[in-house]
């Protein structure tokens, strides 16, 4: 299972939300001259309540499956709803101009938070956690179907360890791009990078989506053959 962890935390990082905030707000810190320290401070404390925020969304989760069974309703849901993602993922790529009702106005609302510009501590938490939240809505289809997987694979202590080694693999990259963006130079060249790179994120992430979906919808049926 710690592969597959490893990689679909990975693969849930490279979401926009999370990395286009942290360097919008990078950008606002740098132009208003704060220090170096502030600018630590705000992006140590963002990606704390991030993680902190996915976290406890998965050990709910977790909680919920352990508590009702996987090979009820609710594992069928999950399977179904990430097949759904995944398959509105590559529509998006393929398609980006093909209205769908209902998830085309659900996931286009994951938008850049708007908080307060005051460089503080309280700020980034709440930014973090914010981010934390749209996150789900907008690439947790992986983090659902992982979840569900370690449920039915590995005892509950078991699965915390593995949604803790997951979060490390979600804030990763974001936590990179961080350490790495203290100039606004290097900030306006990660920013064009990930306007170019999204619409093939979309497609890796669909396809991950749909190939997450196909295995536990393997793993509920092979009771029933």
């Amino acid at each position: 299972m710690l592969p597959l962890v490893l990689l679909n935390g990975l693969l849930d990082s490279f979401n926009p939300c999370a990395i286009g905030v942290l360097l919008l707000y990078v950008s606002i810190i740098l132009t208003l001259g704060a220090s170096r320290r502030q600018l630590i401070f705000f992006g140590i404390f963002y990606l704390v309540s991030m993680y902190v925020t996915y976290f406890l969304i998965g050990l709910g989760l977790l909680q919920a499956f352990h508590l009702f069974g996987i090979h009820n309703f609710f594992g069928w849901a999950a399977a179904a709803i990430v097949f759904t993602v995944g398959a509105f993922q590559l529509k998006e790529y393929f398609f980006p101009r093909l209205y769908v009702p209902v998830l085309t106005p659900f996931f286009g609302a994951c938008r850049v938070p708007k908080w307060d510009r005051k460089i503080t501590i309280i700020s980034a938490l709440v930014l973090g956690f914010f981010v934390g939240l749209c996150e789900f809505p907008c690439s947790g289809a992986i983090y659902l179907a992982t979840v569900a997987l370690l449920s039915a694979k590995a005892t509950f202590f078991q699965g915390i360890v593995y949604l803790l080694v997951y979060n490390v693999m979600f804030i990763l990259p974001t936590a990179a791009i961080f350490a790495v963006s203290t100039r606004p130079q290097i900030v306006k060249l990660i920013q064009k990078w990930q306007g170019q790179s999204i619409t093939k994120i979309k497609l890796i992430m669909g396809l991950s989506m749909i190939a997450m979906s196909i295995l536990l919808l393997a793993w509920l049926i092979t009771p029933y053959i």
